[in-house]
């Protein structure tokens, strides 16, 4: 980290806009070998599908179909149909097999094979060691009856992607043919296609780090001259040449900036060594002047701390007697302010229980009002359900009604079908009228049904009247009681009340005595204080002129050998 830190600003600038195109091109690499390698997917599944259709369509279905109703080793049909496949083996150059399915309820018989695949297969018979993702896609071509391509899998013969291809015959799918590519040959055409975009991009920032290398150090060049003159400057030399530099960018700025700092830190040492001498000479007079001063000041000190004792001891005698004055009268004004806010609250209390009291009558009125329109309530619910009672009949009256001019309607359909031809317009009436009296009896069905449930609510709400009859019957009997308790509350309020009025009267007289002795004491104390005040501030004002006179002394001398000293640094610029 150290070595880092020390490093040049050219090297250090290199390092971070080559560190931030290194994660861009990762970045743009990593993303671009995603998309060739889905693309290099996409690529070879429609190679193998056009592989897998080529093939297809040059097998004989006929020789096919002739091996589903007999087949075996010895069978001249399988012996052709193996050497074709051995032919497109060998021409196509990149498959690792081939082979001729058919299907039936998820068991697979090998039909024709390719000679490489005798030790495996047998024509004619069942094969079951397959991979699930291998029977599933030769399923799906039977289904579909197009071409379906894997994605690599793995079965006890190694790793594979397969196409399989319909073999049709009038247009039905009778066998399915199953190319195998291994996967080896699929992952290197993916190994192929990485490394060259690998090498590419390697390439490619090389050569980029190398540019911006060369740009950051001709852009930063100027820097090492800048940094040569500010070393001089901090060694104090200050008679070297203004640098050129014609650009206005950061570095053309930072150039302005030396020069000019170069121009100011020339002047200023000429002014400050001008001032320096005089101020060397300034300060030796100074010091004796301080000190014929303090001899003086030493003495006025003396006695202004006596004077400023005696007047003190005085100033407290008075202050401690006007402290026990004024608690004194603080305590008897609290006294008269407390009962005179309790006689007020006492009698804001007293007005409180008369409004409580006024309000319980009140209350208690409309209590009664409240029950007489629960009970009128009640009455009105209980009319409502015999008036529903009665609907509810009529509702069934209806419904009686539209079963009977069903049946009546059906009848009149019967007699009409009997008249043949000449009752048919009579049945479409009959039709209708049945219709009519089916709705009308859902009508009044469902009437009957809100009419229950309008009873049971009514029902309801007249128990909840009358349990709230209960509950105001109550209420009135505890604001009876709350009312007399207010009464009792008011009767003692007015005692208290006229006898804190009272002890209210008696404690504003004596704060008024006891405020006029304070008075007399605050005026004798302040007078007395402004003696001690006095006396204070002067010997203060001593002891500080005294102080202020030392410290002036010291700092004369102080300044002579600061001068002494800026004038030895002085004369190491060189200007």
């Amino acid at each position: 980290m150290e070595k880092v830190r020390n490093l040049s600003l050219k090297y250090k600038v290199s390092m971070i806009v080559i560190i931030m195109v290194v994660l861009i091109f990762a970045g743009v690499t990593y993303f671009s070998l995603n998309i060739l390698k889905t693309n290099l997917s996409n690529d070879l599944k429609s190679e193998l599908l056009s592989v897998g259709t080529l093939t297809s369509m040059q097998v004989n279905p006929d020789q096919v179909g002739k091996l589903l109703s007999k087949n075996g080793e010895g069978n001249p049909d399988f012996t052709s149909l193996q050497k074709q496949l051995d032919q497109i083996q060998k021409d196509q150059g990149v498959m690792s097999w081939s082979y001729i399915w058919t299907l039936k309820d998820d068991q697979v018989t090998t039909q024709a094979y390719t000679s490489n695949l005798n030790d495996i297969y047998k024509p004619g018979a069942l094969f079951a060691d397959l991979a699930p993702i291998h029977l599933d896609a030769a399923k799906k071509v039977y289904s579909t009856g197009k071409s379906e391509v894997t994605d690599i899998f793995k079965d006890p013969f190694g790793t594979w992607r397969t196409v399989f291809s319909p073999i049709k015959q009038d247009g039905k799918v009778i066998a399915v043919i199953g190319i195998d590519y291994s996967a080896d040959y699929i992952n290197q055409l993916s190994s192929q296609a990485r490394n060259q975009q690998l090498l590419i991009t390697i390439i490619g920032l090389i050569i980029i780090a190398l540019v911006i290398y060369a740009a950051i150090n001709k852009i930063l060049k100027p820097l090492k001259s800048i940094v040569n003159v500010s070393n001089r400057i901090a060694e104090g030399d200050l008679s070297s040449n203004p640098l050129s530099y014609d650009s206005n960018d950061e570095i053309g700025q930072l150039n302005t900036a030396v020069v000019k700092m170069q121009h100011s830190l020339r002047t200023l040492i000429l002014n400050i060594q001008d001032s320096s001498e005089h101020v060397a000479t300034s300060s030796q007079q100074l010091t004796a002047s301080s000190q014929e001063t303090e001899s003086y000041s030493v003495k006025v000190n003396s006695d202004m701390t006596e004077i400023a004792e005696k007047t003190l001891m005085n100033s407290k005698i008075t202050e401690e007697t006007v402290t026990v004055l004024e608690e004194t009268a603080i305590g008897i004004q609290r006294i008269a302010e407390s009962t005179s806010t309790a006689s007020e609250e006492s009698e804001q209390m007293a007005a409180s229980a008369q409004n409580g009291y006024d309000s319980l009558d009140r209350l208690q009125n409309q209590m009664h009002n409240i029950t007489e329109s629960v009970t009128r309530i009640a009455d009105v619910i209980q009319v409502l359900n015999s008036q529903i009672s009665e609907i509810n009949e009529m509702t069934n009256l209806i419904t009686d009604v539209a079963e009977q001019t069903n049946l009546l309607s059906l009848n009149a359909s019967i007699e009409a079908a009997r008249a043949g031809e000449h009752g048919r317009g009579f049945a479409v009436v009959a039709t209708e009228i049945r219709k009519l009296a089916e709705r009308t009896g859902r009508s009044a069905n469902t009437i009957a049904e809100h009419l229950g449930s309008i009873t049971q609510s009514t029902t309801q709400s007249q128990i909840i009247a009358q349990e709230g009859q209960g509950e105001v019957h109550k209420g009135l009997e505890l604001m009876k009681e709350a009312a007399q308790s207010f009464n009792q509350i008011l009767e003692s309020t007015k005692n208290v009340s006229m006898q804190m009025q009272e002890i209210s009267a008696s404690s504003q007289q004596i704060s008024a005595s006891s405020e006029e002795v304070t008075a007399s004491m605050t005026e004798l104390r302040n007078v007395s204080g402004e003696i001690a005040k006095s006396s204070d501030q002067v010997s203060s004002a001593s002891e500080l002129q005294l102080q202020f006179i030392q410290e002036v002394a010291q700092a004369t001398e102080s300044l002579s050998h600061t001068s002494q000293s800026l004038q030895e640094l002085i004369q190491q610029f060189k200007v």
